[in-house]
């Protein structure tokens, strides 16, 4: 899957925000989820498949 520029900038603000936010609370993203997370702002895998390895890697699926 291949994305414009704009949207690898959209995805990556998304992420930083969101690992931001989590560094706020206290927490940190694991190695494994910020992987996956680089691969969602390369364009590698969407939002479904980030959010379905995100919670299956913590039991929420």
């Amino acid at each position: 899957m291949s994305v414009e520029i704009t949207e690898v900038e959209r995805r990556k603000r998304a992420v930083e925000d969101a690992r931001r936010s989590s560094e706020l609370e206290g927490s940190r993203s694991t190695e494994a989820t910020r992987s996956d997370q680089d691969a969602y702002v390369r364009g590698e895998i969407d939002i479904e498949q980030l959010g379905k390895r995100v919670r299956s890697r913590y039991g929420l699926s």
